[in-house]
């Protein structure tokens, strides 16, 4: 089933069959079969049709973090150098800031005597989905209260990162007219944002979202609005003054957390040596 498994995901990347058939040099006919194979196989549907475009169901999303997996342990498995490796790999997922901070210890354990580390950086929403899925060992995501924890996965630690109010300019207006940059609406951070606003009963004035803390540290830069960024990010531009905190009635925390497979504890060499990084 590799092949057909390679097939669905080019026919998930091209949304078109025809194409992707002119692409590998196959009849459009082959391919529907190669697919019809693999959803029988797995004995679900992994498209729906609308108009001549394909689109994904649930488990057609599913399928592509595992299949990508899949493909990737399958090309390790015709690597001698892999095959004939000592050390266990583990695979772990982290949001962007957790990686920059931790970036010194993962320099330095990338590949150790005991385990060799594959790194994932992603939104805690779609590493949460790779854990679930078991395509990661562990993942270091920021939190959402809605989420329900499955069986398979095992809450080890939670930690608090301050969220810095920094803009170049100052502001004198409430809060409730003072132009914020925030987090895109479903993330978990906002997710947390906005709760700390509705406990004080506070609608925000928003400027601009955006998924990337380096673009809202930008507008932050040109005095557009007010960026709620992790303390880490901005310590430079604060001891510089090109940025400076604002003073706000409220303090900004998000919470995140060390998830990671059940089979796995804390006594594991990776999550032992994550920990003390962690707590330094």
């Amino acid at each position: 089933m590799i092949d057909e498994l390679q097939r669905f995901l080019l026919v998930a990347k091209e949304g078109n069959l025809t194409k992707t058939a002119e692409k590998i040099f196959i009849t459009q006919s082959a391919l529907t079969q190669s697919i019809q194979r693999l959803e029988k196989d797995l004995q679900t549907k992994l498209f729906r049709h609308k108009g001549k475009q394909l689109q994904l169901t649930d488990d057609g999303k599913s399928l592509i973090i595992l299949g990508e997996k899949i493909l990737q342990l399958w090309a390790n498995a015709h690597d001698p150098q892999v095959r004939n490796g000592q050390t266990q790999t583990y695979a772990v997922g982290m949001f962007d800031n957790i990686a920059l901070r931790l970036g010194k210890f993962l320099q330095n354990n990338k590949q150790t005597a005991k385990y060799t580390l594959e790194l994932t950086i992603d939104s805690s929403g779609k590493l949460l989905q790779q854990l679930h899925l078991g395509t990661l060992d562990a993942a270091l995501c920021i939190l959402n209260k809605n989420y329900t924890m499955p069986n398979n996965i095992t809450l080890l630690r939670t930690y608090s990162e301050k969220l810095i109010p920094v803009s170049s300019k100052s502001f004198s207006k409430p809060i409730s007219e003072i132009p914020f940059i925030l987090y895109n609406r479903g993330s978990n951070t906002r997710a947390q944002i906005d709760e700390l606003f509705m406990n004080h009963k506070i609608i925000p004035t928003i400027y601009a979202e955006s998924t990337s803390v380096t673009f809202m540290r930008e507008l932050a830069l040109l005095g557009g609005g007010v960026a709620l960024l992790p303390e880490n990010f901005v310590t430079q531009d604060l001891d510089r003054g090109s940025l400076k905190e604002i003073k706000m009635p409220l303090l900004w925390k998000r919470t995140f957390g060390l998830l990671m497979q059940a089979q796995y504890t804390p006594q594991t060499p990776y999550i032992q040596d994550l920990l003390k990084a962690l707590n330094k």
